[in-house]
Parts: structure tokens; C-alpha cells; sequence
């Protein structure tokens, strides 16, 4: 059954659709009689108001008469080192959540605020001072920089949700990317290429920021497909990528000689410059894919991740909670998946 509209409406009443908006919403513009004779045919062609556009344009109309601000998302992130004179860390990657983030919540119709805070330097009570000060309604936590980071906020008070697995704070509703499909579908892609013996390089920090879902596609996926044979070992190495030394590099080194694989996942080019310091051909002699692409990747085959999409989503979930008027933490998790792409580079065959 086809729904009525305001134009429907109006035909019917014999009026404009300007109108029929006010009486609607029950506006002493129009005059008690009219209002009834309106709403009563409204009623009988079965029209029914979708309460979250109506909360939303009664929210702008505040805004505009000057009584009511509109509500502010932030976006909230710790990857900042003041020490290193206010130098944005990974910022590739964070201007891109920025982007999708902010560019939503303003077709949405809210105000939009980036927060930056080096937890070296912030409390957790300072952070909630200035959030308030703020007057942040919808907040959005950015993946902390490091995966043992402590924030402690009185969720209470925000609309809340993550991008990223954050430990301690699995009931905040979360974005993330499908860890799991995505390195099977990377696996797929080079088995397809033809390469037999595929290895994978991680570090714990990547690890626990992606709640162990990588090495769970990986050996999924070895165990599924791969002929026993061709298996080779996970290097796990046990420092964040950011701080690998010659020795994590020396460690890599033996066991690429040691187990021979044909083709290495990892998730930036690091260790491919290092192989590439040490005369392999690649793609010749050696295959290189990495999880996390982006235009610092020097021309690598990679997986790239949709941030931006993310970022989007994200707010999705926070203006959705705005609306029903829904704060603090779940009682349950929710987490909400996605998937990236392939760009292809000079790294593959």
C-alpha cells in the first residue's frame, strides 16, 4: 500500500503542503479547527511520521531560532606525540577516519569536532573535562595508539561508539575491519596467483589491535587449504611494527631462509625494503603483499582498508543513538564489519 504524503494530504484538505507540515506538528500558526480537520484526514489516509526525520528537523529548527545548538559528534584520538613537537603519528591513516567521519556527520546535520590527546600527557578526568566543555553529545574513539592504552571516561554521558577492536571496551559498539574474511580473501587472491608456500609476518601490537583475527585467518585457511607441505610457521614478532630493530629484521631474515616461502604478507613496506636492502628480486625471487595499503606503501600489491568507510559508519551508529536518545556502554557487544580491496602493484606476479 502506497504511503500518503504531505502533497497527498494537502489535495485531500485542500490546502498547501506548508500547511499540513504545521498542523502536524500541531503549530498555533494554524488555528485549532483546522489543525483537527487536517490531522483527522491525515489519520484516515493512514499517514504515519518517521520520528527520527521528525526529531532530526525539529532539532535543526531549534538550531536555527537560536534556542538550541546542534549536537556535536567528535571524533576522538590518541595518536598525537607532544613530545615530538605535536607530531601527528600514522597520520595517513587518521586523516582518512577524520575525513569519512567529519564529511557524514555534516550531511547529517551535526556539528562535527576533532579531539587529539597524548595519553602520556592527559588523564582520563582531564579528557572528560574538555569533552564536556565541548559540549560533545556523539563521541567516536579513533583506535587507540597503543592496543594497552587505559581511557577511562564516564560513557554515561555520550552517544558512543569505536573504530577498532579496544581492549576493556568491548561493549562500546564498534566498526572494524573483517580481519578474519579479509586476510582469507588476501590467501584466496594469491593462491590464485600461484603462489604455494605463503608466509605472514605480524607483530603483537597489529595482533591485539585486530583482536587476534589475522593469525585466526591465516591458519584457518592454511589448515583448510594449504598442503601440508607448503606450511609455513606465522613470525610473530614480539614488539609493535613502529619499533622493530636490526635484530627483529636479522630474526626475519632466518626465518625466510629457513622456511623459503614465496610470496610474505605483513602489514606495511618496512620489511619489504629491508628484503629489497638485501638483493632479493621481487617479485622475481620473492612475492610481497601487505594488509594495510595506502599511498605510503611505495607501489606494493596490498590490501587496502576502507577507513573512510568506517569513519562513515561509525557515525551512522553514534547519530542513530542521538536520535533514540541511547548513551553509555551496551549490555551486550556489537560490532559492525567491514571489508576492503586489492591494489595491485610491481610486488606480485
Amino acid at each position: 500500500m502506497k504511503k500518503s504524503t504531505f502533497a497527498d494530504i494537502a489535495h485531500e484538505a485542500g490546502v498547501c503542503k506548508a500547511t499540513v507540515s504545521l498542523a502536524l506538528r500541531n503549530s498555533p500558526r494554524i488555528s485549532e479547527p483546522t489543525r483537527r480537520r487536517i490531522q483527522s484526514i491525515a489519520m484516515e489516509m493512514g499517514y504515519h511520521q518517521n520520528p527520527l526525520v521528525a526529531a532530526n528537523m525539529s532539532q535543526i529548527r531549534k538550531a536555527r531560532n537560536g534556542n538550541e545548538s546542534l549536537p556535536t559528534i567528535g571524533l576522538l584520538s590518541t595518536w598525537i606525540d607532544e613530545q615530538r613537537e605535536m607530531k601527528r603519528v600514522e597520520w595517513h591513516i587518521q586523516s582518512r577516519f577524520l575525513e569519512g567521519a567529519k564529511r557524514r556527520a555534516v550531511e547529517l546535520g551535526f556539528d562535527f569536532d576533532y579531539l587529539e590527546f597524548d595519553l602520556t600527557y592527559y588523564s582520563s578526568d582531564r579528557i572528560q573535562q574538555i569533552l564536556e566543555s565541548r559540549n560533545i553529545s556523539g563521541l567516536i574513539l579513533a583506535p587507540l595508539r597503543f592496543s594497552n592504552s587505559i581511557l577511562k571516561l564516564d560513557w554515561s554521558n555520550f552517544a558512543v561508539a569505536s573504530i577498532g577492536f579496544l581492549d576493556g571496551l568491548d561493549h562500546i559498539p564498534s566498526v572494524f575491519y573483517d580481519n578474519f574474511r579479509c586476510m582469507q580473501h588476501v590467501l584466496e587472491f594469491l593462491t590464485e596467483r600461484g603462489y604455494r608456500r605463503i608466509g605472514f609476518i605480524t607483530d603483537s601490537e597489529n595482533e591485539m589491535r585486530g583482536g587476534h583475527l589475522w593469525n585466526a585467518g591465516f591458519l584457518e585457511y592454511q589448515n583448510r587449504v594449504t598442503d601440508p607441505k607448503d606450511h609455513v610457521p606465522i613470525l610473530r614478532v614480539p614488539k609493535p611494527e613502529l619499533l622493530f630493530e636490526k635484530s627483529d629484521y636479522e630474526a626475519m631474515h632466518v626465518w625466510y631462509k629457513r622456511n623459503k616461502p614465496d610470496v610474505i604478507i605483513a602489514f606495511r613496506s618496512k620489511i619489504l625494503e629491508y628484503f629489497l636492502s638485501l638483493g632479493y628480486k621481487v617479485p622475481e625471487e620473492l612475492g610481497y603483499m601487505v594488509l594495510n595499503w595506502s599511498s605510503r606503501t611505495d607501489g606494493c600489491s596490498g590490501y587496502r582498508q576502507c577507513h573512510e568507510e568506517m569513519a562513515e559508519v561509525a557515525i551512522n551508529i553514534v547519530s542513530e543513538r542521538l536520535y533514540n536518545n541511547d548513551r553509555g556502554e551496551l549490555s551486550k557487544p556489537r560490532t559492525t564489519l567491514l571489508r576492503g580491496d586489492f591494489v595491485d602493484g610491481f610486488t606480485i606476479k
